[in-house]
């Protein structure tokens, strides 16, 4: 989805030499190539969000911490190589995709994969915390509940 918003947004302010343009230009470089990570955690989260609502709970747990873990883990790699680009650049490519970032464009591209990490461990916490919903056979996974 968010690949989708950049998409007529970097129509609008392709070749702009802005702050928001050539953040628009990261984020579209990196969601693309990045389908291939986000369909599959995609799929597992989702696979966990429905297995949560069903007789097995447990399950949806353990997918729904292996997306999150795994978004976390992707939207960090992401976070870092946008801060490795400005803190330590190397030679520029000049058949490069990307723009060069400032400071200021990095922590714009950087800023939504933030809020990635900090939702997933959100989400995280949240599931292993329920502990007392899920285990209880009794009340069929939801808390005060009569039989």
């Amino acid at each position: 989805m968010f690949v989708g918003l950049c998409l007529p947004v970097g129509l609008v302010v392709a070749n702009s030499r802005t702050v928001i343009g050539d953040a628009v230009a990261w984020w579209m470089l990196l969601g693309v190539f990045s389908l291939v990570a986000f369909v599959p955690l995609a799929v597992v989260g989702s696979l966990g969000a429905s297995a949560l609502r069903r007789a097995r709970p447990w399950l949806g747990r353990w997918l729904g911490s292996i997306g999150a873990t795994a978004a976390i883990l992707t939207y960090a790699s992401f976070v870092f190589s946008v801060v490795e680009i400005v803190v330590a650049p190397e030679t520029r490519d000049p058949n490069s995709w990307g723009p060069v970032l400032t400071p200021g464009a990095a922590a714009l591209v950087a800023l939504p994969y933030a809020i990635g990490i900090a939702a997933n461990t959100s989400v995280l916490v949240r599931l292993w915390l329920r502990s007392g919903t899920f285990t209880d056979p009794v009340h069929d996974g939801t808390k005060g509940a009569s039989p």
